[in-house]
Formats: C-alpha cells, sequence, structure tokens
C-alpha cells in the first residue's frame, strides 16, 4: 500500500511537471509582449556591461537568446523553463532528505503555485531566482560535505544573481547572519569570506559600469524612484501581510501554524532553508513599516518557503494543499484568459491612455504600418519608454523617448544623442491631442495626425526644424535636475549626461539631509 501510494505520488509529480511545462510553454506563445518584456529586450539589442534601472543579466541573457530567434516564446524561454527546473531540483533534493512520497508531493506543490504557473514574462527576477536558489543549494553542500569549493561556488553564484538584480544582496545578508550567527565555526567564517570574496570580481563589474554611467543604479534604485519618506506606517504592514496571505495562500499558512513548533525546531538546529525562508521574512515585515514591500522583493525566496515549511506537513495535508493550489492557480488562468478575449474596441471610449497602450502592445506592428508612411526618414519617437521599447521589438526601427519622459526605464537618455537630430525632423507617437502642444516649440513647423488602429483613436506629431539648444535648455535641463544630481559622497566618474549636454558644467550634487 506504501509502495502504491508513493508510486501515485510520483506519477503525480512528473505528470504535473510536464503539463505545466506544456501549459507556459502556450502562455508564452499566447499573451502579448509587456513594456517592461520589450525594455529588456532593448537592452539585449545594445549589450553593455549595465543599464540605468539594474544590474545587466537578463540583457546578457536576452542577448544570446536573440541570436537564434526574435519569437516571443523563444526569449520566454529562461522564465518557462524556471519553475520547471527549480520544481525537479527540489524534488531531488527531498528525495535525499525525506521519504520519496512527501518529496513528490512537496515538489507538485510548488509547481501548482499560481505565482510559479502563469509567470512566463522575463524579468530581471528571472535569473535572479534561478542563481539565488542554486547559491542556497552550493552553501547547503558547503555544510553537509565539507570543502571550501562549495562555498566558493555558492559565492560565485550569488555573484550572477548580484549581476541580475541587486536584492541578491539580501540573501548575502542571510548568509552572513547564518553563519556568523547560528552555525558559528571556524570554518564557516572562513568560508563565508571565501564566498565573500567570490562575490567581488562580479561587483566589481556593476561598480566599474556605475562609475562611469552617472551612477545611474544607485541614482535610480535609492533616490529617484523613490518619494519622501515618512514614519512608521502600519498600513504597508497590513498590506505586506495581505501579500504574504496570498502568496503562501491560506491552507499552507493554517498547517504551517499547526506546525509551527517543529519549524521552531528547525531553526533552532540550524536548519539552511528554515533560515533563508523566516529570516528575510521577518525582516521584510519590520521593514513594511518604513518602506512599501513589493511582491517582488520576496520571489528569490520564495523556494525557500517549501524546502522549510511544507517538508513538515503531513501526507494528508499536502494533498489538501495540492487540491487548493491546483483550483487557485485555474482561477488565476480563467480571470488571465478573460483578460484577453476581451475585445479591444471595449477601451474605445477610455480617456486614461490606456486603451492606446493597448494597441501598442498588442498590436505594435499594424500600427507601425500606419504610421510608416507619415514618419518617412523622421526620427521616430514616443513620449514612453514603454511605447518606444514595443515599438523598437516590433519594428527593428531606433525609436526615442521625447520629452521629460518617466522616473521609470531612462535606458533611452544613453542611446539617445538629441545633439544629432539639431536641425532634423522627429515624428512623436502620442495618446492624447493635447500632448502634442507642449512640443510645438521645439520645432520649426509640425503637423498632428490623427490616427486609427483597431477602432482606437491615436495622435502622430510630425515635426522638422528640431530646435536643440532650446530642447536642452528647457526639457534636458529638467531632467538633469531631476534624475543627474549625484549623492555628496560619491567619486566623480564619467557622465554621459554632463558629457553630451552640459559638457562645462561641474557634476551638480543632491543636498545633504
Amino acid at each position: 500500500m506504501v509502495l502504491a501510494m508513493t508510486a501515485d505520488a510520483g506519477r503525480l509529480f512528473w505528470r504535473v511537471l510536464w503539463a505545466t511545462l506544456l501549459l507556459k510553454l502556450l502562455l508564452a506563445a499566447w499573451l502579448p509582449l509587456t513594456g517592461d518584456e520589450a525594455y529588456f529586450y532593448l537592452w539585449a539589442s545594445y549589450p553593455a556591461a549595465g543599464y540605468y534601472d539594474h544590474p545587466p543579466m537578463v540583457g546578457w541573457l536576452l542577448a544570446a537568446l536573440m541570436q537564434f530567434s526574435l519569437a516571443e516564446w523563444w526569449l520566454r524561454l529562461p522564465a518557462v523553463l524556471l519553475s520547471t527546473v527549480i520544481g525537479w531540483s527540489i524534488y531531488s533534493l527531498l528525495c535525499r532528505r525525506v521519504e520519496a512520497e512527501k518529496a513528490a508531493l512537496v515538489a507538485t506543490l510548488y509547481l501548482l503555485s499560481p505565482l510559479n504557473l502563469v509567470a512566463v514574462l522575463v524579468t530581471t527576477d528571472t535569473p535572479l531566482i534561478l542563481f539565488s536558489f542554486f547559491s542556497a543549494l552550493a552553501l547547503l553542500l558547503a555544510l553537509e560535505r565539507g570543502g571550501y569549493r562549495w562555498f566558493i561556488l555558492s559565492g560565485a553564484l550569488l555573484g550572477l544573481a548580484f549581476l541580475s538584480k541587486y536584492f541578491a544582496v539580501l540573501l548575502g545578508l542571510s548568509y552572513g547572519a547564518f553563519l556568523l550567527l547560528v552555525r558559528r565555526s571556524g570554518r564557516n567564517a572562513v568560508g563565508l569570506l571565501l564566498l565573500f570574496i567570490a562575490v567581488l570580481p562580479f561587483a566589481a563589474i556593476t561598480l566599474w559600469w556605475n562609475y562611469n554611467h552617472c551612477w545611474d543604479n544607485v541614482l535610480f534604485n535609492l533616490y529617484n524612484r523613490h518619494g519622501g519618506g515618512g514614519g512608521a506606517d502600519w498600513v504597508s504592514l497590513l498590506q505586506y501581510l495581505g501579500m504574504m496571505l496570498y502568496l503562501i495562500t491560506p491552507p499552507l499558512l493554517w498547517y504551517g501554524w499547526k506546525h509551527r513548533a517543529a519549524f521552531w525546531g528547525h531553526l533552532k538546529e540550524g536548519e539552511l532553508f528554515s533560515w533563508l525562508w523566516g529570516l528575510p521574512v521577518l525582516l521584510f515585515a519590520l521593514l513594511s513599516l518604513v518602506a512599501e514591500i513589493g511582491l517582488h522583493w520576496v520571489l528569490a525566496f520564495y523556494p525557500f518557503l517549501f524546502l522549510s515549511l511544507t517538508v513538515l506537513f503531513e501526507r494528508r495535508q499536502l494533498r489538501r494543499s495540492i487540491a487548493f493550489m491546483a483550483g487557485f492557480s485555474l482561477l488565476h488562468l480563467a480571470l488571465l484568459a478573460v483578460l484577453m478575449l476581451v475585445p479591444l474596441e471595449m477601451w474605445q471610449e477610455r480617456q486614461s491612455g490606456l486603451h492606446y497602450s493597448l494597441v501598442v502592445g498588442m498590436h505594435g506592428d499594424e500600427l507601425w504600418q500606419e504610421l510608416e508612411p507619415l514618419v518617412g526618414e523622421r526620427q521616430f519617437a514616443t513620449t514612453s519608454y514603454s511605447s518606444s521599447a514595443i515599438l523598437e521589438y516590433a519594428t527593428g526601427r531606433r525609436t526615442a523617448v521625447f520629452g521629460g519622459g518617466s522616473k521609470h526605464g531612462r535606458q533611452d537618455d544613453i542611446l539617445t544623442d538629441f545633439r544629432q537630430l539639431d536641425g532634423r525632423g522627429v515624428a512623436v507617437l502620442l495618446k492624447k491631442r493635447s500632448s502634442g502642444e507642449q512640443f510645438l516649440p521645439y520645432f520649426d513647423e509640425a503637423t498632428l495626425h490623427r490616427l486609427q488602429t483597431r477602432g482606437i483613436n491615436g495622435y502622430l506629431l510630425v515635426a522638422d526644424g528640431f530646435r536643440y539648444d532650446r530642447y536642452r535648455d528647457e526639457v534636458l535641463r529638467r531632467v538633469q535636475q531631476r534624475f543627474y544630481r549625484l549623492p555628496w559622497f560619491l567619486p566623480v566618474g564619467s557622465c554621459y549626461f554632463y558629457d553630451n549636454y552640459f559638457p562645462q558644467q561641474d557634476v551638480e550634487r543632491l543636498p545633504r539631509k
């Protein structure tokens, strides 16, 4: 009977593994391109050691894939395979630590999570999660098998995670707390030092790039993207707790509460994955009092939930949790299908501009057929980083961002040199007619054309005689004041924005607080 139940659990795991992989491939081929994805594809089109918003790993990954195909399902393959690879790894690891039936049930539960089932879009979190997970596995081998090479491998993988997204620092801090406070020993202290040394070459890459590029990542992540801070915010804490309820799901929380004594025992015994899940969750709860914690903050730690908490569940509890998770994921898929099948024309009467963003995202190639005769040889541009990235991906034509833009996605500041456009023609795609009026002073002459794609209205400002000097003094000066003033403590390296537009001016500093 036991053998039969184990075989059933094993068959369930493999069926779910292949079924979810097929479903994710279908979703990857069906879902329209998003602005963020197109932005990362834009990175990949211009490979570099860094990018405005984040470290370069996702750009490097997509650049390699783009050598073979530009199909969206192909470029999304890393995100599609991510949870499949981690699910199989969880199963393989647990088969050596617990009975095979429980290993299969835990891995099945992970695969069926809605976060893993519908997340087929490529983001900076994709390589972050992958490298963080395998870095933790290497650290586990360092603790169990001995030998400093595993510490070095863990550090190298953590360095790759750092080149994916700076949230990898939180995993590194968790390693430090665990090895210095929980599993204290001379060997582990030396191992932690070697781990840290292995990270340094990867950190040096992003440090060097930032020093020579206006410290873009520092400015964006610590200053430009955040408003003024306040005091303790209990609303943010409640939002964080609600997010964790969604992420973990009520059944897992309930069964986890029932097994809290066993989980606490794992913490006291220094079980690695229990600490790598429990410590960040507690830290984020405290941080939520002073900052808004988004879902992406915890993604790199999510697999550790299943390796630490659900292994404590009884088989019956695991099977009930799987049933809930399957239904919960089906609900997500149904909602996604409804949103995708809503006719685009239903957005026609909306005034927010969202409707035209949908046209750009879902029918960029069709829109370009209407635009191309009007644009001609002029520099094509939009007022949005996402629209520009999507249309450049769809058309293969360099698409700039005209105007001040937003605090997000300012990679175009590196790619577009407005000095080269002086006196030339520019065609700017607009979501609203009124948006074109603010750009008229920057051209000798301009005409506004009304567009209609899929029944949705849009506008194209076709202009000639670009007045660069005025644009620099008004628009680019505001951009410089808003986005390119360095903190007082950072050494001045090279800054393309000053080099291009204000070469006689020293780099300005943010006021000390």
